[in-house]
């Protein structure tokens, strides 16, 4: 797979493992999170993990969208996990705040198993993406991260307003 994204996944009852490979921004981060709502709601104490062996990026949606996926899980009973960081991942993890947030694991079996073997989640076109989803994203992150808000706190206006118009 090299350097190429990709998301996938897999189903295992009560567990659900992402695989994200590559740079994961804020388009790969709404497809994914929309993909797996449905199992999310019909599992609401099952166990989410993100294997991130492959990951090379992660922009500041992808991020919300991981601390909403674990905000959700724990609200539910259910559990989240990162598994398997790259040095980049574990890097970007870091720099946020938010290493201690998440419960990260290593899983040598799942960092084993052959991607090509899972489904691949299809990626939307860059028209698709909600402006609310990103801004909640951001939100989440300032959220479990305070101290990150003044970083975001333009992007979150524009967002803000482009919502707004949208509801005039």
């Amino acid at each position: 797979m090299g350097n190429e994204t990709g998301l996938y996944y897999w189903k295992d009852g009560e567990r659900l493992v992402l695989f994200l490979s590559g740079r994961i921004t804020a388009n790969e981060a709404y497809t994914l999170y929309h993909h797996v709502e449905p199992w999310l709601a019909e599992h609401p104490t099952g166990t989410v993990i993100a294997d991130m062996n492959a990951t090379r990026y992660l922009d500041s949606t992808a991020i919300g969208t991981l601390v909403r996926l674990h905000k959700q899980r724990r609200r539910q009973g259910g559990s989240f996990a990162l598994c398997n960081l790259s040095v980049e991942v574990e890097s970007i993890i870091r720099k946020t705040k938010l290493l201690r947030y998440f419960r990260v694991v290593l899983d040598e079996e799942l960092r084993d198993l052959e991607h090509d073997a899972f489904r691949q989640i299809p990626r939307r076109d860059d028209g698709s993406l909600d402006s609310c989803f990103v801004l909640d994203a951001h939100n989440d992150i300032c959220e479990v991260v305070p101290e990150l808000k003044p970083q975001f706190e333009k992007l979150m206006t524009i967002l803000a307003a482009d919502q707004e118009s949208k509801r005039e």
